[in-house]
């Protein structure tokens, strides 16, 4: 009998044994959890500051195409000639079959449309 008692004795000692390995166990496994958090909260903060600065070169970037469209029209613009008769109140686009029309001699060529306007002249309907 005091074998069976000691054997009984024994086997709640490896339980006791094991359930505060066990404890140990899973506390540590609570730390790595813990950090596991902290680490996925960095990443998280780092991915949205990413996320910004992606943002703001877009827009930046988006800002610097359209000052490049912008320019191109300007230049396009530029380079219209606007042409008219001295005697007649109606001026036109160089290219325009009434500005083709019009004898050199009697031509008169504005750079702009405002100067073209300012001078008392109508536009044609070719110029919009």
């Amino acid at each position: 009998m005091d074998q069976i008692k000691q054997n009984i004795i024994n086997s709640f000692r490896l339980a006791k044994s094991d359930i505060i390995e066990t404890k140990q166990d899973i506390i540590e496994l609570g730390r790595t959890m813990e950090s596991i958090i902290e680490r996925l909260s960095e990443l998280k903060t780092n991915q949205a500051r990413i996320t910004e600065k992606i943002k703001a070169f877009e827009n930046k970037a988006s800002k610097k195409a359209v000052k490049k469209v912008i320019i191109r029209r300007n230049t396009k613009k530029a380079h219209k000639i606007f042409v008219a008769p001295k005697e007649g109140k109606v001026f036109h686009l160089s290219n325009c079959p009434f500005a083709q029309n019009i004898k050199p001699k009697n031509k008169v060529n504005f750079k702009s449309k405002t100067k073209a306007l300012n001078e008392g002249f109508k536009p044609c309907k070719c110029i919009k």
